[in-house]
């Protein structure tokens, strides 16, 4: 029998129903702090939880995106925003197959002290372009979010699949936030497309300049970060080589005044995180790559991570080190289909200036022939140092882990998606951390960061769908992304 999972209300069983999402403000501010994922400015962050797979109003597969506010006490389920297509102020209308919120990013894009929510919904139609694809801000005030606005879609075109992928930030160092939005290419072209959106931003729906780019990544899964110390974000794309053979693929874009610059190609890898595991100033690249070595030879049996360590040119050409289950000072050992690089996210857990580094691998099983645990999940954390990520000091995580809550048990797939971010303000990188099939319908853990052991026993929770107001009619999706 599974734990209770935040708690039932009477607005969890109106949605259940399909009926109209109401939202919930977070709590007022006196001045917005600034911070990055801080929706309501009161100086915690929050964090914005996909869930593409609900049902809306009788439309299956509408999507929606459930706020979790932060707070001192860390994320509280019951202070939340839950967002459609069929919210007041968001534009057009929650349909079949959309699934709004599929695709996640925050930023400050129209520089008011709120951070804003990204929400790509790349099966949206335009008119009789079928999965065309949406990009929607939803803007950040004193009592939370509120009211959106299209990014339009430079080329819509049918299967173009705009929003795919987003990323915020400062790519060209003017002080005005960009976005990065990948596309399926046009009929013809050898791959698909990353569109870049110059800010600033405006409410009535004005930006700046748009460039196209072609990274030779199909799927691109777009990551953003300062890895080479200066005022401009650059760009890491994840996804599949474009050959047909399906196999990882990964290449650095360099942030500059004019726009991105396509840089060295990295170790193959569907997940990337950004953040300086050395103090040094310079922002290190983690990659994961979870495909066994017999689906992708440039894998490792279980999968495995790839850190490229930053330099004031970019990604190091020879600083670089690949780690799987089996390397020294990691926990546990490589099997088959465990996933591990999954998900990776990147904070300072210790809070001793180094960030440390968290690795979800969602298929990690457990027992023996006698009692075996398929699937369960477990998340590594990795101690960040002087020399890189430290090879001493990890923690493995599971739902029998002390302080986490939950139980061990088959398919929950717990680490399936990660986000570091310090959401109760104590200076500690927090985690949250999705079990994609955690009571067949996907649940969110708070665990908080520590200065000795990586997390705090105490002070950790758990909620699933219900306890932030949605029905558990998931299909896994719920937590696909995370962004604050």
């Amino acid at each position: 029998m599974k734990r209770p999972l935040g708690t039932t209300t009477a607005l969890a069983a109106l949605l259940a129903a399909g009926l109209t999402p109401l939202v919930l403000a977070g709590p007022a501010s006196a001045a917005p702090s600034g911070l990055q994922g801080d929706f309501n400015g009161d100086g915690y962050r929050d964090v914005a939880i996909s869930a593409s797979d609900t049902t809306v109003n009788g439309k299956t597969y509408a999507g929606q995106v459930a706020v979790v506010y932060g707070s001192a006490s860390g994320l509280n389920p019951t202070t939340r925003t839950v967002i459609s297509q069929n919210t007041a102020g968001i534009p057009d209308t929650a349909e079949k197959g959309d699934q709004f919120g599929e695709q996640l990013a925050t930023a400050d894009l129209n520089r008011d002290g709120y951070s804003d929510l990204v929400v790509g919904a790349r099966h949206e139609d335009a008119g009789s372009k079928k999965d065309s694809g949406t990009v929607v801000i939803v803007w950040g005030s004193k009592s939370g979010l509120s009211g959106g606005t299209t990014v339009k879609n430079p080329a819509p075109q049918y299967g173009s699949y705009f929003g795919m992928s987003v990323a915020a930030a400062d790519f060209t160092g003017d002080g005005k936030p960009d976005l990065a939005i990948s596309a399926q290419s046009s009929s013809g072209s050898p791959t698909d497309r990353i569109r870049l959106v110059r800010g600033p931003f405006t409410k009535s729906g004005s930006t700046g300049a748009v460039t196209s780019y072609s990274p030779g990544v199909d799927r691109p899964s777009l990551t953003a970060g300062r890895v080479d110390k200066n005022a401009k974000a650059d760009l890491v794309v994840t996804g599949l080589q474009p050959d047909g053979d399906r196999l990882a693929a990964a290449v650095y874009y360099k942030g500059t005044s004019s726009g991105l610059s396509k840089g060295a190609k990295l170790r193959a890898g569907t997940t990337a995180a950004i953040g300086d595991l050395d103090k040094d100033g310079y922002g290190d690249i983690v990659i994961g790559n979870p495909l066994d070595d017999d689906v992708d030879p440039s894998g490792s049996r279980g999968g495995e991570i790839s850190v490229i360590y930053g330099t004031s040119s970019g990604p190091s050409a020879d600083r670089r080190t690949t780690l799987t289950q089996n390397s020294s000072g990691v926990p546990d050992s490589s099997e088959h289909i465990d996933q591990f690089g999954a998900a990776v996210a990147v904070g300072d857990l210790d809070k001793d200036g180094y960030a440390d580094l968290a690795v979800g691998a969602p298929g990690e099983s457990f027992g023996d022939d006698t009692h075996y645990i398929s699937s369960a999940g477990t998340i590594t954390l990795l101690r960040g140092s002087s020399s890189g990520v430290a090879r001493t000091g990890a923690v493995l995580l599971t739902q029998d882990s002390p302080g986490v809550p939950g139980d061990l048990e088959a398919l929950d797939a717990f680490g399936a998606t990660l986000l570091a971010s310090d959401v109760d303000g104590d200076g500690h990188a927090d985690l949250t951390a999705i079990a994609a099939q955690e009571n067949e319908a996907g649940a969110a853990w708070h665990l908080p960061g520590a200065k000795d052991a990586l997390y705090s026993t105490t002070g950790s929770q758990s909620f699933g769908p219900t306890g932030v107001g949605l029905s558990t009619n998931q299909h896994g999706a719920f937590g696909s992304d995370l962004a604050g």
